[in-house]
Protein backbone atom coordinates (compact mmCIF):
# COMPACT_ATOMS: atom_id res chain seq x y z
CA UNK A 1 0.00 0.00 0.00
CA UNK A 2 2.83 2.19 0.90
CA UNK A 3 4.80 1.58 -2.13
CA UNK A 4 1.48 2.49 -4.47
CA UNK A 5 1.05 5.47 -2.37
CA UNK A 6 4.46 6.66 -3.30
CA UNK A 7 3.90 5.82 -6.97
CA UNK A 8 0.78 8.08 -6.86
CA UNK A 9 2.41 11.13 -5.28
CA UNK A 10 5.57 10.53 -8.12
CA UNK A 11 2.65 10.67 -10.82
CA UNK A 12 0.91 13.77 -8.97
CA UNK A 13 4.07 15.30 -9.12
CA UNK A 14 4.84 15.13 -12.33
CA UNK A 15 1.66 16.00 -13.75
CA UNK A 16 1.50 19.59 -11.40
CA UNK A 17 5.20 19.90 -13.13
CA UNK A 18 4.10 20.30 -16.84
CA UNK A 19 4.24 23.63 -18.45
CA UNK A 20 1.24 25.41 -18.83
CA UNK A 21 0.23 27.62 -21.71
CA UNK A 22 3.77 26.20 -23.14
CA UNK A 23 5.25 28.76 -20.85
CA UNK A 24 8.39 27.26 -19.35
CA UNK A 25 8.76 29.69 -16.30
CA UNK A 26 4.95 28.49 -15.32
CA UNK A 27 6.48 25.15 -15.55
CA UNK A 28 9.08 25.62 -13.11
CA UNK A 29 6.96 27.74 -10.46
CA UNK A 30 4.95 24.44 -10.58
CA UNK A 31 7.51 21.79 -10.55
CA UNK A 32 7.97 22.41 -6.66
CA UNK A 33 9.93 18.86 -6.19
CA UNK A 34 12.70 20.87 -7.84
CA UNK A 35 13.42 22.55 -3.89
CA UNK A 36 10.98 20.59 -2.43
CA UNK A 37 12.08 16.94 -2.80
CA UNK A 38 8.99 14.54 -2.14
CA UNK A 39 10.85 11.11 -3.01
CA UNK A 40 9.45 7.70 -1.79
CA UNK A 41 13.21 7.63 -0.08
CA UNK A 42 12.48 9.46 3.40
CA UNK A 43 16.19 10.08 3.74
CA UNK A 44 17.00 11.64 0.31
CA UNK A 45 14.00 14.26 1.16
CA UNK A 46 15.54 15.01 3.89
CA UNK A 47 19.34 15.26 2.53
CA UNK A 48 18.55 16.98 -0.82
CA UNK A 49 18.21 20.80 -0.09
CA UNK A 50 19.20 20.19 3.27
CA UNK A 51 21.16 23.48 4.08
CA UNK A 52 18.78 25.75 2.38
CA UNK A 53 15.17 24.65 1.41
CA UNK A 54 12.86 23.18 4.34
CA UNK A 55 11.42 19.83 4.48
CA UNK A 56 7.84 19.73 3.58
CA UNK A 57 7.23 16.11 3.44
CA UNK A 58 4.93 15.15 6.35
CA UNK A 59 3.94 18.59 7.61
CA UNK A 60 0.42 19.31 8.61
CA UNK A 61 -1.61 20.20 5.41
CA UNK A 62 -3.52 22.77 6.47
CA UNK A 63 -0.27 24.42 8.18
CA UNK A 64 1.30 24.33 4.12
CA UNK A 65 -2.00 25.22 2.24
CA UNK A 66 -2.18 28.66 4.98
CA UNK A 67 1.44 29.46 4.06
CA UNK A 68 0.62 29.49 0.59
CA UNK A 69 -1.68 31.82 0.78
CA UNK A 70 0.34 34.41 2.80
CA UNK A 71 2.49 34.24 0.10
CA UNK A 72 -0.49 34.93 -2.28
CA UNK A 73 -1.62 37.73 0.46
CA UNK A 74 1.79 39.37 1.00
CA UNK A 75 2.16 37.87 4.71
CA UNK A 76 5.77 36.08 3.78
CA UNK A 77 7.73 37.11 1.83
CA UNK A 78 10.25 35.19 -1.25
CA UNK A 79 9.59 36.62 -4.82
CA UNK A 80 10.05 32.75 -6.17
CA UNK A 81 7.29 31.79 -3.86
CA UNK A 82 4.71 34.14 -4.40
CA UNK A 83 4.86 33.49 -7.75
CA UNK A 84 4.55 29.80 -7.25
CA UNK A 85 1.36 30.48 -5.14
CA UNK A 86 -0.03 33.00 -7.25
CA UNK A 87 0.46 29.80 -10.65
CA UNK A 88 -1.29 27.11 -8.23
CA UNK A 89 -4.25 28.87 -7.39
CA UNK A 90 -6.89 26.39 -6.52
CA UNK A 91 -4.37 24.12 -6.46
CA UNK A 92 -2.86 24.70 -3.32
CA UNK A 93 -4.78 22.96 -1.41
CA UNK A 94 -4.14 19.72 -3.55
CA UNK A 95 -0.12 20.23 -3.40
CA UNK A 96 -0.67 20.41 0.87
CA UNK A 97 -2.23 17.18 0.64
CA UNK A 98 0.21 16.16 -1.76
CA UNK A 99 3.07 16.92 0.66
CA UNK A 100 1.49 16.10 4.25
CA UNK A 101 0.64 12.38 2.89
CA UNK A 102 4.13 11.90 1.39
CA UNK A 103 6.75 9.95 4.02
CA UNK A 104 9.22 11.97 6.14
CA UNK A 105 12.46 10.70 7.74
CA UNK A 106 12.69 8.92 11.49
CA UNK A 107 14.93 11.79 12.87
CA UNK A 108 17.56 11.09 15.96
CA UNK A 109 19.18 13.98 17.92
CA UNK A 110 22.86 12.84 18.07
CA UNK A 111 24.31 15.92 19.67
CA UNK A 112 25.49 16.07 23.64
CA UNK A 113 22.92 18.05 25.36
CA UNK A 114 24.96 19.90 26.98
CA UNK A 115 25.75 21.69 23.71
CA UNK A 116 22.45 22.79 23.05
CA UNK A 117 21.92 24.01 26.53
CA UNK A 118 20.46 27.56 25.61
CA UNK A 119 17.57 25.81 23.00
CA UNK A 120 16.40 22.78 25.20
CA UNK A 121 15.76 25.45 27.99
CA UNK A 122 13.38 27.10 25.53
CA UNK A 123 12.45 24.55 23.85
CA UNK A 124 11.65 22.11 27.44
CA UNK A 125 10.73 25.14 29.88
CA UNK A 126 10.79 28.46 27.92
CA UNK A 127 10.81 31.41 30.00
CA UNK A 128 7.90 32.53 31.34
CA UNK A 129 9.45 35.36 33.14
CA UNK A 130 9.27 36.89 29.35
CA UNK A 131 6.06 35.19 28.72
CA UNK A 132 8.06 32.57 26.14
CA UNK A 133 5.89 29.14 26.69
CA UNK A 134 8.02 26.11 25.61
CA UNK A 135 8.38 25.55 21.97
CA UNK A 136 7.70 22.07 22.64
CA UNK A 137 4.37 22.72 23.88
CA UNK A 138 3.31 23.49 19.83
CA UNK A 139 6.07 21.96 18.08
CA UNK A 140 6.03 18.57 18.30
CA UNK A 141 8.31 15.47 16.57
CA UNK A 142 5.64 12.86 17.20
CA UNK A 143 3.26 12.80 13.95
CA UNK A 144 0.73 10.88 16.09
CA UNK A 145 0.80 14.13 18.15
CA UNK A 146 -2.36 16.92 17.93
CA UNK A 147 0.57 19.22 18.19
CA UNK A 148 1.57 17.70 14.96
CA UNK A 149 -1.42 17.67 13.26
CA UNK A 150 -1.32 21.57 14.02
CA UNK A 151 1.73 23.43 13.62
CA UNK A 152 4.69 22.91 11.49
CA UNK A 153 7.55 20.48 12.22
CA UNK A 154 10.88 22.51 13.23
CA UNK A 155 13.19 19.47 14.07
CA UNK A 156 15.34 18.35 10.96
CA UNK A 157 14.94 21.94 8.85
CA UNK A 158 17.80 23.56 7.50
CA UNK A 159 19.33 25.69 10.39
CA UNK A 160 19.77 28.85 7.98
CA UNK A 161 15.99 28.86 6.90
CA UNK A 162 15.00 28.39 10.98
CA UNK A 163 17.46 31.52 12.01
CA UNK A 164 15.91 33.96 8.95
CA UNK A 165 12.39 32.51 9.58
CA UNK A 166 12.63 33.47 13.32
CA UNK A 167 14.14 36.70 12.42
CA UNK A 168 11.22 37.83 9.85
CA UNK A 169 8.99 37.13 12.52
CA UNK A 170 10.54 39.36 15.07
CA UNK A 171 10.93 42.28 12.75
CA UNK A 172 7.47 41.82 11.16
CA UNK A 173 8.20 40.61 7.23
CA UNK A 174 6.86 37.58 8.32
CA UNK A 175 3.39 37.67 9.62
CA UNK A 176 1.36 34.43 8.49
CA UNK A 177 1.29 33.75 12.14
CA UNK A 178 -2.43 33.34 13.64
CA UNK A 179 -2.81 35.68 16.36
CA UNK A 180 0.62 37.09 16.01
CA UNK A 181 1.99 33.92 18.13
CA UNK A 182 5.31 34.00 16.80
CA UNK A 183 5.79 37.46 16.27
CA UNK A 184 5.34 38.21 19.85
CA UNK A 185 7.52 35.36 20.76
CA UNK A 186 10.10 35.82 17.92
CA UNK A 187 10.73 39.47 19.19
CA UNK A 188 11.24 38.54 22.75
CA UNK A 189 14.30 36.27 21.98
CA UNK A 190 17.30 37.33 21.66
CA UNK A 191 19.95 37.23 18.64
CA UNK A 192 21.83 34.14 19.94
CA UNK A 193 18.66 32.27 21.22
CA UNK A 194 17.36 32.71 17.66
CA UNK A 195 20.96 30.96 16.45
CA UNK A 196 20.71 28.51 19.46
CA UNK A 197 17.17 27.05 18.75
CA UNK A 198 18.26 27.00 14.71
CA UNK A 199 20.81 25.06 15.42
CA UNK A 200 18.81 22.90 17.86
CA UNK A 201 16.07 21.79 15.78
CA UNK A 202 18.64 21.35 12.64
CA UNK A 203 20.88 19.50 14.65
CA UNK A 204 17.91 16.58 14.47
CA UNK A 205 19.53 14.22 11.39
CA UNK A 206 17.62 11.25 9.51
CA UNK A 207 18.19 7.58 11.26
CA UNK A 208 19.15 5.51 8.00
CA UNK A 209 18.02 2.43 9.88
CA UNK A 210 14.89 3.72 10.81
CA UNK A 211 13.27 5.86 8.00
CA UNK A 212 9.76 5.68 7.32
CA UNK A 213 8.86 4.02 3.94
CA UNK A 214 9.32 1.13 3.70
CA UNK A 215 6.83 -1.77 2.14
CA UNK A 216 3.37 -2.33 4.41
Amino acid sequence: MMQKRHKTVAVVLALLATPMAHAQSMDVLLNCSTCHVASPDPEATATAGREIYPVLNGQPARYIERQLMAYRQGLRQHRQMEQTALALGEGAGAMARLYAGAPHPELVFRDPPEDHATALDLVEDGDWSRGLAPCASCHSLDPEDDRARLSPRLHGQPEAYLADQLRAYADGTRSSDPMGRMRGYSERLTPSEISALARYFASWTPDSENSQGGSE
